[in-house]
């Protein structure tokens, strides 16, 4: 079963399909090749990670991350393995589009999935150790799933496993509680909505029709239950479905038909979020929709890029199509005007990395960069745009590329690089020529963004006191400064609450625009460089938010004055909204736990 990371139903359908086993020895053979992958094996006391010399060192990290998520598991579940499993990593997404572990296709929208035949845990590093975790954690749970399912044989379980076949949501729902908690921002996100939009789904409707997301709904159901009943129900339920099924089990476990059960999660999910969606808006009622369903076709919108005017943007959508290909339009009209280089059309690109890049505008605004897979690599493109043809291909031997952006004078490029499963900045010339690593470390370093003076480097990282490698303690995401002269490194404060994401420069250098979910849904804040202070501009009752919650979705002109962004519409419909002057929403300086704290003489956790 897959695990998309993308939120948008279009991408999961695949979902339903069941990975064949090849012998390990064949990982990443009989699709194209474009290198050979020497599979080694790391032992640990319940796994056989499976890597190759590339993605040695994270790999080895997956392993301690496996071991202290198997304690976890084993002990919640009250189950344990009685054959050892399988993790398969590959240093990257373009490496794992190549895996042999499944016939099909490996879309961009999958994070990684677990094996229906073999019960092998198989992703992609992606640079990121709390979402590399997140990942690895929810396909173990399915492996613990089919292996109470299968009776804890690996071989010949296959017949057995599929006579159980719980729904999705309880498949996935369950995955996602046990991998994350009872409570996330994007779940909170599709829970607001539907309560908003009076369509919470019957438990019913989540078995039965294929449109209801299983991953947040079903999250939302595993919280309440765990939350009522404890964590040990979950066990409960998971042993019962072999026996009895999952209807019964939930029976027998709770207490209670799966209509009451219904009832009582809406009651619940209901008294949690309408009194905080009163006090909220629509993105609409403070900005101007821009590329919607209604204006561009389509209900993905995703990645906008602005032009330095603020007349033109370009995005990421599949408009009405299967592929997603990048698009640009008219902001005034939302009217499309131009598919850019038609990449499902055209054999060089493989796909747009639409799921964490966007395109950039030169200062000019003559050129456009972003990120493409070609062949093996991920490669920098540069188009003209009013010619709408691509006039350099920048080829550099990273596993991956992403999210590139351009210095203020239009000579440099500065990126993130993925190397071994490992992110870090990079700095190239727009010839090609000079590729110059900046950061080198275990931390993420994503979203990197060039100031107007050309001196400074934002970029999002979870670099901090709360990050601790040896322990496998992960930090939040926060925003840091790279300084260009002195190569030196500074954390911004009052950033020590929620996910703080995207950095975007307003044209005068003087502040930042960024996202942060730290009052639990993902809205715009202001960080003012001058006054060490944050603001909150928007506070919208879904979010702004792209297919993951470190999707890029933010874009600021810087002629223009205007800032572009995406908001969850719903279902599966993500829109992009204009605001022009953003920096007139700001009001008092936002205040959370860790600034209360401080009032106080506390001391901040680290």
């Amino acid at each position: 079963m897959r695990r998309p990371s993308a939120v948008a139903a279009a991408l999961a359908a695949a979902l339903a399909v069941f990975p064949a086993a090849l012998p390990a020895q064949y990982f990443g053979q009989n699709k194209v090749q474009y290198g050979n992958f020497d599979f080694k094996v790391i032992q640990t006391e319940h796994f056989d990670i499976h890597y190759y010399d590339r993605a040695r060192v994270a790999a080895l990290d997956v392993g301690r991350m496996a071991e202290r998520a198997y304690a976890r598991l084993a002990s919640v579940l009250d189950h344990r393995f009685r054959e050892r499993k399988v993790i398969i990593v590959y240093a990257s997404p373009s490496d794992f589009a190549q895996t042999n572990t499944t016939p099909g296709d490996v879309g961009e929208g999958t994070g990684g999935f677990t094996d229906f035949f073999k019960q092998r845990n198989i992703f992609p590093l992606t640079g990121a150790y709390e979402d590399i975790e997140h990942v690895l954690v929810h396909e173990m749970v399915h492996q613990f799933q089919m292996d109470i399912f299968s009776s804890g044989r690996t071989v010949g379980s296959v017949q057995q496993i599929a006579q159980v076949a719980p729904p999705l949501w309880f498949m996935e729902g369950m995955a996602e509680y046990l991998s994350t908690g009872p409570v996330t921002p994007e779940t909170a996100m599709w829970m607001r909505d539907a309560v908003l939009r009076d369509r919470l789904p019957t438990i019913e409707q989540m078995t039965y029709d294929p449109r209801i997301f299983p991953y947040r709904f079903g999250h939302s159901l595993w919280a309440y239950i765990a939350e009522r009943w404890g964590d040990e129900a979950i066990g409960a339920i998971l042993k019962g479905v072999p026996l009895v099924g999952f209807e019964l089990a939930i029976r027998r476990s709770l207490g209670l038909p799966i209509p009451q059960l219904t009832q009582q999660w809406h009651d619940h999910v209901r008294a949690q979020y309408y009194p905080a969606i009163a006090n909220e808006v629509t993105a609409k009622t403070i900005a101007t929709p821009t590329i919607t369903t209604a204006r561009s076709t389509g209900t993905l919108h995703l990645g906008p890029a602005l032009s330095p005017d603020g007349r033109s943007m370009v995005f990421l959508s599949e408009a009405d199509f299967f592929f997603v290909d990048m698009w640009q339009a008219d902001v005034a009209t939302g009217r499309l005007t131009n598919r850019v280089l038609k990449s499902t059309w055209n054999s060089d690109f493989h796909t747009f990395r639409f799921i964490n890049s966007q395109a950039n505008f030169s200062p000019d605004g003559r050129f456009l960069a972003f990120a493409a897979k070609t062949g093996k690599y991920d490669d920098l493109i540069l188009v003209d745009v009013k010619r709408n043809r691509q006039v350099k291909r920048i080829r550099v031997k990273l596993d991956g590329v992403t999210t590139p952006s351009w210095s203020p004078d239009g000579q440099r490029l500065v990126f993130t690089g993925y190397d071994g499963g490992l992110t870090d900045l990079f700095v190239v010339n727009r010839d090609g020529s000079g590729l110059t690593r900046l950061t080198n470390d275990k931390y993420a370093d994503l979203h990197p963004m060039w100031s107007p003076d050309g001196t400074t480097i934002a970029f999002t990282t979870d670099r901090g006191p709360r990050t601790n490698f040896e322990d496998m303690v992960f930090g939040n995401y926060r925003l840091a400064l790279y300084d260009v002269g002195s190569k030196r490194i500074s954390l911004l404060d009052r950033m020590d609450e929620g996910r703080n994401v995207n950095p975007v420069w307003a044209p005068d250098g003087k502040s930042l625009a960024f996202v942060s979910d730290r009052n639990g849904v993902a809205n715009l804040f202001l960080y003012d460089l001058a006054q060490n202070e944050v603001y909150q501009l928007t506070s919208l009752f879904s979010g702004i938010q792209g297919i993951t919650p470190l999707s890029p979705v933010l874009s600021w002109a810087r002629e223009a004055d205007k800032l572009a962004f995406v908001a969850f519409e719903g279902g599966s419909r993500f829109d992009i909204y204009t605001i022009d002057d953003p920096r007139r929403l700001r009001r008092e300086p936002w205040r959370g736990a860790a600034d209360s704290a401080r009032a106080r003489g506390g001391a901040v956790a680290a």
